[in-house]
Order: C-alpha cells, then structure tokens, then sequence
C-alpha cells in the first residue's frame, strides 16, 4: 500500500505543473475564440449556447500542451507550445481582417506567396513591434531554459490526467457531433470554424489534408457512372457551332456590384459597363468557393470544372496537387479541338507557381505581368487591368485559327485602405457608415471602375473583329470590405456576379443557381462547342438525386486515383508551355564608353542580362533596348525574365560577343 501511494503521491511542483497546465489551457482556449471572432461578445455567446464545443477545444489544447508533462525542461517547452498555439491565434485574427478566412493547414503551401505580398498589408512599424516581441520572447525561452530542468520525466500522474483529458475530448467531440453541433462545413470554412472552434478545426485543416480513398471507389463503380454520362450526352441532340468561336474568361478580382450596398450612395455608377451586359446576355450570381481572398481556388473551379470543396480547407491546388501532375481542363478541351489556349494575368507569373500549374492545365502560352510593358499601377502596386485588353488581342491575333484567352485581372484585391479621403478618386460616395468602412468603399468602387473600365475596352475591341467571339466576365470573390464583417449583413460573401458577352447572337439563358465549377460547362453550352469530360459530368448529372455521391467519386478518380473516367484520348499529354507571346531576342550589341547597349526585341523592366553567365545591373531603356556595364573577357550575352524571388521564368537566344567582330 505504502508503495501506491508513492506513486501517486504529486509533489508540490507536480502540482505547481498541473495547476499551469490545466489555468493555461483556459486562457488559450479563451484567447484563441477572441482572436477568431474578433470580440468578447461572441466568446461569452459561444459559451452560453455552446458550451461543449468551448469544452472540446479546452480539452485538446490540453492534449496538444501535454507534451511538457515528457520534457526535461518543462516551464521552457510548456512556453513554447504555449506560444505556437497563441501565435497561430493572431495570425487567423490578421488573416480573418485581410481576406475573411482563417489560418489553415493549406496555408503552409502558400507562404512564399505570403510574404510577396505582405508589405500591402503590414506596415514598418507593425513589422518593427513584431521583431521587437520576439527577440523578447526569444529572451523570456533562454531564461526558462537555464531556470528549469526537471530528471523526473516521466511521471505516472502526468499520463492518467492525459489519459483522461483524451478520452473527455473525443467523448465530447462525439457528442457534440451527434447534436450536430460540431460540424464540418466545407463550403464555408469562416464558419465552419466558428462554428467548431479555433483549436479544434485548425487541427482538422491538418487531418483533412491527408488523402483517403472512399471506400466505394472502384473501376466498376466509376465506369458506371460514366455510362450513365455518356447515356445522357447521346440523348443531348444539341447543334454544335461549326464556325468555333473565340472562347474567352475573364476573372476580375473581388468585383461586384457596389450600390448593393444599401448604406452607400455613389455620384456615379462604378460598373456601367458590366451592368449593361448583365441586361443583354446570360447572367447572374455564382456561388463561388471563397470570400475576400483565395483568387486562385474559384480560377481552378472555372478552369476544370472541378468543386474544390472536395480538397481540403483553403487549399490552392496550383502549389499542391498541380505540381507535378497534368490535369484537364478548358485548355486541354479546346486545345484537342484545334484552338491556340493563351493565359494571361497582370501580376507575377510564379505567384501561386501559375506558371507551372498553367503548363499542367494545357496552355500554351502564359504572359504576365514580367512579359508586359507600358502599364499603369494603382494607389497600391497592383496593375491596372485595362492593360489585359491589349495583351487579350495579340493573343487573338498570335494564331490563324480560334483561341481560348483565359485571364485573370488584379486591380480590385485588397487591402483597401481605411484613409482613402487623402485621395481625390473621381467616384464619391456618401454613406451611414462608419468613416473608415466608409473610405473602404470609395477606394474599392474607384478600382473597380478600372476592372469596368476593361470590361468596355474589351467589348469595343471584339466589336471590331471579323471573328465571332464570346466572353464570360465573372468574378472570383466578393471584397473583403469591413461592411461584410457583420454576421447578419444581408449580402451572401459566397456569391459573386458573372455575365457573357458575345459579337454574335447567343441564347440568353434565366440561371437561377449555378455553381463556378460549372462555368465552363454553361461556355461550352453558350459557345456550342463540345464538352471535355468534367463538363459533360456536370451537365449531365447535375440534376441526379446522388450527383454528389457521384462528384466525390469522379473527384478523387481524377485527381488522385487512376483517371478511369477520362477517355484515352481525353487524358492530359505533357505539355511545354511558352512564358509570354513574343520571342524575346537579342539582335546586336553596341559598347561605347564602358557601356554595353544591348539591341532586341520585347524587353521589359524583368529583363536582366546575364554576361558570361552571371547577373549583372540591368538599365531598362525600352522594349528594344537594355543597358549593363562592361565587363572584361566578355563572351556571351542573355537575357533572362525574372519573377517573383529571382526565379527565372525564361531566357532569350545566346548572343555570342564574337558576332560583332
């Protein structure tokens, strides 16, 4: 007896520990559902309505700090987990502010891109206070870890209070679950979140990630569905146009309708163009599969036809699943059909890694912004998009025969500033609204005039042409404007406005619900034109009783399994796509006082000469000409067009020195 009771005799600092242990916990548990909803209020709800999703989160984060109770030097290791807890909680708040969505899993993928942009956000004096709060918590580490060191690492109490607390959370968990109060929703991450708690869906984002085979899944099973499919296409007596028209997407970034906004008044109305076409042509609201952020997921969505609800939460299946492998999609369709398929977006051409994943969807030529001359930028560095109409025409003109133009535009994404009274923007607004929502609004409408203003270029320069063409105009994502953070706002943040144009006649069709994944299926419907295999999927089952079943199933074949449902001549081939429209070249060389003038074609400010093989200061003088000091022992000369962190996205011919002797 005198030895159990040594065992489970807790000294007093085992329960200093345990006290630390279970008080921390509350506190993280308490901070981690401020930082997500922004407010007490909602804390203090959350615990009155709900009090056992508060209990499982208090409970796992318990789970996850347990890991100290091993650990020679306790204090200094419960501080850190302490911490990586903590900080992801105020990297969720930021992200929840800057986008409308919380940290996820997927978002590890994606810090490269982060950090490109992150000056637009975060300002010196935030990064300052940043690097100032971690050298002092670095200090507060190295105290704890000269202060503490415990030999007894493994004590018996510590695993039955882990044992405990284990079997609490997924005791609770299942119970909230079957109240269907925990639930997973995967078309509303924010709120699937809120919903479930910060600890506990953060930690899901993790599980979700790995990919699992349902059980279903068979070639048996997938080949039924696809007789299914093919039974109702050869039902479909639909023409087709022979004469195959232009097809071309446009995705404007964050647009919408502002004067939906009932709190707001404009002196002009900043959409005019497009208000116009959703008057003539097939339009509506789309459901799209982000809000305030994520461009990148509803692109995939309208480029293959695939729900990205299937993968897992805010993930950007360009830096994940396109890496290496090669995909259908419009580019694959259209290209099989006999089209030239050109990508085009006025920002970095390795953001997001587009310009692999758009060589893996099947373009054939992809220009950004480091391809591009003559643009303009925006109070915050972002291009304007009325640039895009110029490069969509040498894309039209760059091929005999019909194109697919797929472009993506930029002006309209956040942040929008909270100050924007300092600029004189010729739109004005008068609002109810507090002034820094207020000041939001009038720097959004303004840029969103730009995307208009593009959308009316464009539709002038297809006027003009002698070649049929049709366009969708849609946008990824409603803005994260401050006005939407309210709950109850009467504007769905997952609805986002689409509308066609075309310089022929074109069916105007009543679209009551339509998903973004199913765009290119109503293009190829609109435009006459076959259907690839997604869209005959969507089209043809989307009305079946166990179209979802079914989705999940062709989901998973296609993206992950062996493709039994793509037809052998539909599977994606490899594919080498070119990085901008026009050869860049070098023709000649001038060297004249110390300076070597290097004469060409279709330079821009992302040329950068290579002499003898390493990168030297490059001048930009114009599109025909770059300037670099001279070097001894020169040999030979290329230019090379840089993206995002140095990366080379393509190079020009070899120009040997000796070809001017």
């Amino acid at each position: 007896m005198k030895k159990l009771n040594d065992i489970f005799k807790i000294d007093s600092k085992t329960k200093h520990q345990i006290l630390l242990w279970l008080i921390g916990g509350l506190v993280l548990v308490f901070a981690t559902e401020f930082f997500l909803r922004g407010s007490l209020a909602e804390v203090g709800s959350l615990l009155v309505k709900t009090p056992g999703v508060v209990l499982a989160n208090y409970l796992l984060i318990l789970m996850l700090t347990s890991i100290f109770f091993l650990a020679k030097r306790k204090y200094m290791v419960y501080f850190l987990s302490f911490l990586v807890i903590l900080g992801v909680s105020v990297v969720t708040f930021f992200l929840m502010d800057v986008r409308g969505m919380p940290l996820t899993f997927s978002d590890l993928y994606s810090i490269g891109e982060a950090m490109e942009i992150a000056d637009k956000y975060i300002n010196k004096t935030v990064v300052i206070l940043g690097v100032l709060c971690l050298v002092f918590l670095i200090a507060i580490a190295i105290f704890l870890y000269k202060l503490d060191f415990d030999t007894k690492r493994f004590k018996l109490i510590n695993f039955i209070l882990i044992f405990v607390v284990s079997i609490g959370f997924f005791s609770t968990v299942k119970n909230q679950r079957a109240q269907h109060i925990m639930k997973f929703k995967k078309w509303d991450i924010a709120e699937s979140y809120k919903c479930n708690g910060l600890a506990y869906s953060t930690v899901e984002s993790c599980l979700r990630y790995i990919r699992t085979k349902p059980s279903d899944y068979s070639k048996e099973n997938i080949e039924k569905i696809k007789e299914r499919v093919d039974k109702a296409a050869a039902e479909d007596d639909r023409e087709l146009n022979q004469s195959k028209p232009n097809i071309l997407f446009v995705q404007l970034e964050a647009f919408m309708d502002p004067t939906e906004i009932k709190e707001v008044k404009f002196s002009e109305d900043p959409i005019p163009n497009f208000r116009k076409l959703t008057k003539l042509y097939t339009s509506g609201m789309a459901n799209v599969p982000t809000t305030g952020g994520g461009t990148a997921r509803t692109e995939f969505e309208s480029m293959t036809g695939h729900n990205i609800d299937y993968l897992t939460p805010g993930e950007i299946p360009y830096n994940t699943i396109l890496k290496s492998k090669y995909y259908n999609s419009v580019a694959t369709t259209l290209g099989s059909q006999g089209y030239g398929t050109h990508a085009i977006h006025n920002f970095q051409g390795n953001f997001y890694s587009r310009n692999n994943a758009y060589a893996k969807l099947g373009f054939d030529d992809f220009t950004s912004k480091e391809y591009m001359n003559n643009y303009e930028l925006n109070e915050k560095n972002w291009v304007k998009d009325v640039i895009l109409a110029d490069y969509i025409e040498k894309a039209l003109d760059s091929t005999e025969g019909s194109d697919l133009v797929y472009t993506i535009s930029v002006q309209g994404h956040s942040s929008y500033p909270t100050d924007a009274e300092n600029y004189d923007f010729p739109i004005k607004v008068t609002s109810t609204l507090d002034k820094e929502m207020e000041n939001e609004i009038y720097y959004y409408a303004n840029q969103i005039k730009g995307s208009d203003d593009l959308v009316g270029k464009l539709v002038d320069m297809i006027d003009k042409r002698d070649e049929d063409t049709i366009v969708l105009f849609y946008s990824d994502h409603m803005p994260n404007l401050k006005v939407f953070g309210q709950d109850d706002f009467y504007i769905n943040k997952y609805k986002a406005p689409f509308a066609f144009y075309a310089n022929y006649d074109i069916e105007n069709y009543d679209i009551e619900k339509i998903e973004s994944y199913e765009f290119s299926s109503l293009m190829f419907k609109e435009a006459g034109l076959e259907y690839g295999p997604m869209e005959r999927f969507n089209t043809y089952m989307k009305d079946e009783d166990d179209f979802s079943k079914m989705q999940d199933l062709i989901e998973y074949d296609v993206l992950f399994g062996k493709s039994y449902y793509i037809d052998e001549v539909e599977k994606p081939e490899k594919n080498t796509m070119k990085m901008g429209l026009d050869e860049i070249e070098i023709k000649n060389i001038d060297i004249k006082d110390n300076k070597i003038t290097l004469n060409g074609q279709n330079f821009t400010i992302n040329s950068k000469v290579y002499l003898n093989g390493n990168a030297v200061k490059t001048k930009f003088i114009d599109p025909n000409t770059l300037e670099v000091d001279y070097v001894d022992n020169l040999d030979t000369l290329v230019v090379k067009q840089m993206g995002r962190n140095s990366t080379e996205l393509s190079s020009s011919n070899e120009f040997k020195y000796s070809q001017t002797k």
